[in-house]
Formats: C-alpha cells, structure tokens, sequence
C-alpha cells in the first residue's frame, strides 16, 4: 500500500494519530478501553491499543513521530505530578507546567492532527483538514510549528480526574467566527486553530508562543458540553 508519508508502496503497520499511551489508562482492571457510539446499528468495540489505523505510515514514517510522541507522554503523563494547581478561593481553576518545549509540543499536537486527517478510521471521520493538510504535512517533514499566530494553540484540562479521564472524537468547531480543531488526551482538551484569523481574545489570552510554563485552563466536566454527550452515549450503547 502507499505510505501517506513518503509516498512509497511499502508494508503499513498499525498507526496511531492519537498515541496508544494516552488509551492505556481507560483499561478498567483487565478489561480493555471500549469505543462506544451512539450511531444507529453500530455497537461497542473494544479498543485493546486505543485506535490506531493499518492504512497510513510505513514503519519509517511512523518513527519519525517518536520523538513528539515521547515528549507529549512525558508532560501529559509521566510528570502530570508534577504540575502546579492554580486555585481561586480554594477552587483549581488551572494548572502551571513548567520547563515546556513550545516547538516540541507544538509540533506532537499538529503531528496528532495531520494523522488524524489522513486516518480512514470512523474515530477521525470530523477532521478533514482540506488544503492545511499538505501545510501540516511539510512542516511536520520539515521539524517545523509554523509562525506564533499559525496553528496556535490552547489547552485546558478536566479537574475532576474520575470520570474526566475520557478520549472523545477529535471534531471542528468555530470560536467567535474562527475555525479550530479539538482533541481529547487523556482528561486534557486541546483547541487548535486551523484559520488564517486571528485567535478570537477569549482564547488569545492562553495561547502559548515560547518555551516557559504551559497554562492549562480548569474545566469542570459536569458542566461541559462533553459531559451531557458522555452520559448520551454511554445510554444509547447500553441499550
């Protein structure tokens, strides 16, 4: 098959835009994280590895993400005890990661994005990044992020870490009349915007443009948009 990557017919391995690691901690006991819907017909699949996709990357290509993926690991995951709660009157309202690479980090979450573009997986079927994805593309083969107002970036993170532990499906949506993508990590939300416009100010003011502490916004899940779509689908799949 053709590598998406170099574009070479080659043997294509089982890839994933959004790292097995960031699944791993869905497992409950022994049973493995399920891929639930709400689509009519369709029914709950186990997703032992998380979603990963037989039809993108040659084992060369894939590797070249190694590097991002490790670091955004390490951040999000390995040393999420490390980072600073923001509170206000007692209430986390955020938290301070210290010591961030802003190009590595930016590069993993355009790398997550652009695979997810070119996944045929039904999990990705909302990210169609039409003439950014040759854009995203050279960057990436380049080791490039892209200018500070180009694919700038917020993230924010559920503070209730019981049931806001979720990877929901990475989808398009507008702020204030620009285009961003969001993706789910793990308990983490990441809006990245994929439009020649300025960042609306609501979310100018948490993008992050150097190296320095990374400020991730509190989100109460109870209160969100995801929440009432998780309980939803959590009831059709059931049925």
């Amino acid at each position: 098959m053709i590598c998406k990557g170099c574009g070479e017919n080659k043997s294509l391995i089982k890839a994933h835009a959004i790292p097995e690691a960031f699944f791993r901690g869905l497992r409950d006991g022994k049973d493995p994280p399920r891929l639930l819907t709400d689509a009519a017909g369709k029914f709950p699949k186990k997703a032992p590895i998380g979603v990963y996709d037989k039809t993108i990357l040659c084992r060369e290509c894939e590797d070249k993400f190694q590097v991002v993926d490790d670091y955004a690991q390490s951040i999000f995951l390995r040393k999420e005890c490390g980072h600073v709660e923001l509170k206000w009157y007692g209430r986390v309202v955020g938290y301070r990661v210290d010591d961030v690479d802003y190009r590595l980090l930016k590069r993993f979450f355009l790398s997550v994005l652009w695979r997810a573009s070119v996944s045929s997986q039904e999990f990705y079927s909302k990210v169609s990044l039409g003439p950014y994805e040759s854009d995203l593309k050279e960057l990436i083969w380049r080791d490039e992020c892209g200018g500070k107002n180009q694919y700038s970036f917020v993230v924010s993170k559920f503070t209730d870490t019981t049931i806001g532990r979720t990877i929901l499906d990475p989808h398009r949506e507008r702020w204030h009349g620009v285009n961003y993508y969001r993706l789910y990590l793990y308990g983490y939300v990441v809006y990245i915007k994929v439009d020649k416009q300025k960042s609306p100010e609501i979310l100018r003011n948490f993008e992050m443009h150097a190296d320095g502490p990374l400020f991730v916004v509190g989100r109460d899940i109870r209160n969100s948009s995801e929440y009432s779509v998780m309980v939803s689908v959590a009831h059709k799949s059931a049925k």
